[in-house]
Formats: C-alpha cells, sequence, structure tokens
C-alpha cells in the first residue's frame, strides 16, 4: 500500500477521533499531569479520563501507524504526548519526533520537536515533547500535522533511488486549544486542514569557487516534490533540515581518517521572491542565480547552462548540466525549493590530501502557502524526512580557452623562444635563408644573361652572314689565299 493510501485511511480513522475529542473533552476535564520526578504511568493518566477504554485501541499486527490519543500539559509547563501504536509489542516503535505549531490560521509556523519516550504499555506510549515549555497565556494552541518515527527497512519502502528516508511521518491534522473557563481547565479538539507531499527527492547542484590554491566549491542543496492538491502558484515554504560538519583526510603511512560533527538542526524560510546569487571569489569565478522557489521546468533550464568569461588573454567556459539520473527523478515532479547552502573544499599537501564538506540531510516540508484557483491556501504539511546523496546532481565543466588577443601574445612568445634557440647556429641559418631566398634572383638572372648572349650571338651571326654575302667569288678566292 502506497504511503498516500495509508495517509487516506489513518485521516479517516482521526476524523472519527476528533469528533470524539470534540464532543468530549470540550466538556470534560483534560489531562493534566502533576510534578513528578517519575513519569506516571501511560494506562492511569489515560484512565482519568472515563469514557477510556482500552477495547477501542485494539492491537493489530503489522499496522506501525502512530495516532494521538490527546495531549497534556504538566504544572511544570511540560507538553506529554499520548500515543496509540496498533502494532504494540510486536516492533516497539518508539515516535521520534513531532510538527507542532502555537499559532494557527495566517501565523501558523511548525516546529519539529524531538520526542521523549516515557513509557508504555501495549499499545500505548507516553512522550514529552523535548526542549518545550508551555506558553503562559490564558489561551494556548497546539496546531499538530504530524508525528514521526525511525525508518525501519523491515517493514517500510524506500525510496527506489539514491535517496534515504530518515523517518517516517503519519498524519495527525489536529489542533488543540487549551484554557480556563469560570476558573476551570478545558481542552478541545479540531480537524485542521493539511497538504501532502506525495513524491520528492532531495539532492544538490555544486557551483566551483573558481582558481584558487584549492579546490573550493558551493553545495547549493534542493527539495524537488508533488502533492495531493494543485498549486497553481506557490508563494511560500518552510523547511526543516539538518547539517553535519564532515571532514576527511588521507596521509601516506596513516591511511584515511574520518570525522563527524554533531547533527545541528535548522528551519528555511522561503518566499516566491527570494534569489539567490554565488560568486566565489577565485580567479576568472563564475557567477551563479537562482530563485529560492522554483518550477522544476525552470529549475532544469537554470541548470544547464554556458557561462562565458572575458579576461585580458583568456576566455573562461563554465558548463554545468544535470545528470540523467537527477533529470529522471525529476520527471512528473512540480515544484523546487532551493533552500541552503553549503562550503565543500578539497585540499592537498606533502603526500596527503582530503576535503571538508556540510552533510545536509533529515528534509521534510513544513508549511507551504500557495494560491490555486485565485484562493490563497497556508497549511501544514504531512511529509517524511529524506536525505539525499552524497553525490552532486549535476555536472560542471571548466572550459579555458586564448582569445585573439592572447594568441598573438603566444605566437610573439615562440618566435623569440624560437630566436634564442637558435642563436648559435643563427649566421648559418641567416645565411641559408639569404641563400634560399637569392636563389630565384640567381635564376632570373642567369636566364636574362643567357638570352642576352643569345641575342648577341644571332646578331653576330647575321653581321657575319651580311659580310661573307658582299665579297664576290674573286675576293673570296683571294680571301682564303
Amino acid at each position: 500500500m502506497s504511503q498516500a493510501a495509508k495517509t487516506r485511511i489513518i485521516s479517516l480513522f482521526l476524523a472519527f477521533v476528533t469528533v470524539f475529542c470534540t464532543v468530549f473533552l470540550a466538556v470534560q476535564t483534560p489531562l493534566i499531569a502533576r510534578a513528578e520526578t517519575t513519569y506516571s504511568d501511560v494506562l492511569d493518566d489515560l484512565r482519568k479520563d472515563d469514557s477510556f477504554q482500552t477495547s477501542n485501541y485494539p492491537e493489530r499486527a503489522g499496522d506501525y501507524s502512530l495516532q494521538i490519543i490527546q495531549i497534556a500539559e504538566s504544572v511544570n509547563r511540560e507538553l506529554f504526548v499520548y500515543v496509540y501504536q496498533p502494532s504494540g509489542t510486536q516492533k516497539d516503535l518508539r515516535a521520534s519526533s513531532i510538527n507542532i505549531s502555537t499559532t494557527i490560521n495566517d501565523a501558523i509556523s511548525f516546529t519539529n520537536y524531538k520526542l521523549d519516550y516515557l513509557n508504555s504499555s501495549g499499545v500505548f506510549y507516553k512522550y514529552k515533547v523535548r526542549d518545550f515549555a508551555v506558553l503562559d497565556e490564558n489561551v494556548r494552541y497546539y496546531a499538530i500535522t504530524s508525528i514521526y518515527r525511525p525508518f525501519d527497512a523491515s517493514i517500510d519502502a524506500g525510496t527506489g533511488n539514491n535517496n534515504t528516508i530518515t523517518e517516517v511521518n503519519y498524519a495527525i491534522n489536529r489542533q488543540y486549544c487549551f484554557g480556563t473557563i469560570n476558573g476551570n481547565p478545558y481542552v478541545n479538539c479540531i480537524d485542521i486542514e493539511t497538504i501532502v507531499v506525495t513524491d520528492k527527492f532531495v539532492g544538490f547542484v555544486r557551483y566551483p569557487d573558481g582558481f584558487k590554491l584549492f579546490y573550493g566549491a558551493c553545495d547549493s542543496h534542493f527539495v524537488a516534490f508533488n502533492t495531493d492538491k494543485r498549486i497553481d502558484k506557490l508563494l511560500e515554504a518552510d523547511v526543516y533540515y539538518t547539517t553535519q560538519a564532515y571532514s576527511m583526510a588521507w596521509a601516506v603511512y596513516v591511511g584515511k581518517k574520518e570525522e563527524f560533527g554533531e547533527k545541528e538542526d535548522h528551519y528555511a524560510y522561503l518566499t516566491y521572491t527570494d534569489k539567490v546569487e554565488h560568486n566565489g571569489g577565485g580567479l576568472f569565478a563564475g557567477t551563479y542565480t537562482w530563485d529560492r522557489i522554483q518550477s522544476v521546468e525552470e529549475f532544469i533550464a537554470n541548470e544547464d547552462r554556458d557561462t562565458i568569461y572575458h579576461g585580458a588573454i583568456l576566455d573562461v567556459t563554465y558548463s554545468t548540466q544535470l545528470t540523467d539520473e537527477a533529470l529522471q527523478e525529476l520527471q512528473g515532479k512540480h515544484w523546487v525549493l532551493r533552500f541552503a547552502e553549503t562550503e565543500y573544499t578539497l585540499w592537498s599537501g606533502d603526500s596527503s590530501y582530503g576535503k571538508i564538506a556540510t552533510m545536509v540531510g533529515d528534509v521534510t516540508i513544513l508549511r507551504l502557502k500557495f494560491e490555486t484557483d485565485g484562493i490563497v491556501y497556508n497549511l501544514g504539511v504531512i511529509d517524511n524526512k529524506q536525505t539525499g546523496s552524497n553525490l552532486p546532481s549535476n555536472v560542471t565543466e571548466v572550459k579555458v580557452s586564448l582569445n585573439d588577443k592572447g594568441k598573438r601574445i603566444v605566437w610573439l612568445l615562440l618566435l623569440i623562444l624560437l630566436l634564442v634557440l637558435l642563436a648559435p647556429i643563427l649566421p648559418y641559418v641567416i645565411q641559408f635563408i639569404i641563400f634560399i631566398f637569392s636563389l630565384p634572383f640567381r635564376l632570373i638572372g642567369w636566364l636574362i644573361r643567357l638570352v642576352k648572349r643569345r641575342r648577341e650571338e644571332k646578331k653576330e651571326r647575321r653581321i657575319y652572314e651580311r659580310v661573307i654575302a658582299s665579297i664576290d667569288e674573286s675576293e673570296w678566292d683571294d680571301f682564303e689565299q
């Protein structure tokens, strides 16, 4: 069964639970946990509600979902979450985090809180929301979109690509309101509308910083996705993700050493007017620009480009293109969120080398504000936590070529070098060159002299013939004697 189908089934179940919450809890005293060193048992808390029946929550083998029964505030301003987990002790799954907004309507803004397991009994589990303090206000809201548990390869389907799911989410789609009426505490529970991410791909594209003493680059991280609702124009998006510092070094006689930093939580709040520009600052560094929110078509077009930079003697061309694998994953998706940028560095030394990077993962979309058919929606999102590959989704090529001025300078330098190399034999070379160049002229001179000599011979012959012709026979006999 697909995740979307599971979500719809769970939503129907939760609709029933919501009606129960709205009708019953609005007139009954809510669960109020007391200050305690050792936390009370989950069933003891739930049984404070007279209408609670364990038979309404059967154990079901193979159902690994998480469903919230109730939440409760403590006198120590802690927030507890009571969860029905149908698989019970079969897998003994543990919820890991939850999305909560303490503001509602247009001001809704979700935070992903970690959950601390306190205790359980069969299918009933009790958690505390970590690093959460109940607000000191008369009316307190808790809009909850989804709850997460760690991905389990033995029961959960993977992405089918180079992405990995780190936490599986289950829709809650409820808003709780805590307050007092005539000095008596009350809680109200209603359904809220959400939007479901049905398919997504997490990756990053790498932009080189130009020529430096080391190789540096900017990694621009993105998530491409589809939803179960049509979006004509995406206006805003909130994204949760984690970062982890990473370094690797290799040296002779030492080998490879890797170091990982602590995971840190981050939130990106994006609008459709946000733009980013990156220039690495190195020699012939390329300048890259992009929008925080893009359609898939815009994203693909932006990442298939050639940028040429004209220098004094060199032209540098930066070419970037998405890989075939990335293009395949982007097919059919509609929107891309460019939510973070991190640095990437390669270095080398004497018999050593290494790299420094930031690993980005656990990406989940928390909120989307969008327009469809002229109506603006501002909804919480049902989405898993997903981590992309550690390889970029694009390939970048840098080509350096001489421009016309550079070519002329190179030819001049080559000529000077040639003259320097030929200096010892240059007189002979010059004589040889002069001889070669003078050959045609010598040939022409020889031809001219030959023609002149032939003409003179012909002239002498004609004179001789005239003289012979003028002498009579007697004179000729005397001449011969």
